[in-house]
């Protein structure tokens, strides 16, 4: 039973570790997706500022600035995208990685709780036959 147990606190120290590493890339996805959202915001910033022109080559220039602002907050929101999906599905084994370690976790303290029964089965045992011998010695005393 002892080995049970030791063997079942080894899985639920593996279980807690992995549970630790998918919260810290949860965390992480987290931060990423924030830098794509303000990446986003400072681009559109960016694209609604607007400086008097007065050649067509300024013009030129601030079309094709502009134009490439939006090729780059379009990219940001596709990485966006696919970061929040990316978030999602490690949320997902985030939360089986928990049931798990819960599972392991429970079992181990049943086992626990079966242990020390049987411990305090066995002391009741020594205690009652101790019981019995001094009662007979005092009978045949």
């Amino acid at each position: 039973m002892k080995d049970q147990i030791q063997t079942l606190s080894r899985l639920a120290d593996l279980r807690g570790n992995k549970v630790r590493q998918m919260l810290g890339r949860v965390t992480y996805q987290q931060n990423l997706c924030q830098r794509y959202r303000n990446n986003i915001a400072g681009l559109e910033r960016l694209c609604s500022f607007s400086v008097p022109v007065s050649t067509p080559l300024q013009r030129h220039n601030q079309q094709q600035y502009k134009a490439t602002l939006h090729k780059m907050i379009e990219l940001q929101r596709r990485e966006l995208t696919l970061a929040e999906e990316n978030l999602k599905r490690i949320q997902r084994e985030l939360m089986v990685a928990m049931r798990n370690e819960k599972v392991v976790v429970q079992v181990m303290e049943a086992k626990i709780d079966q242990w020390q029964q049987l411990l305090a089965r066995q002391e009741q045992k020594i205690q009652d036959g101790l019981a019995a011998q001094a009662w007979m010695r005092g009978r045949l005393a």
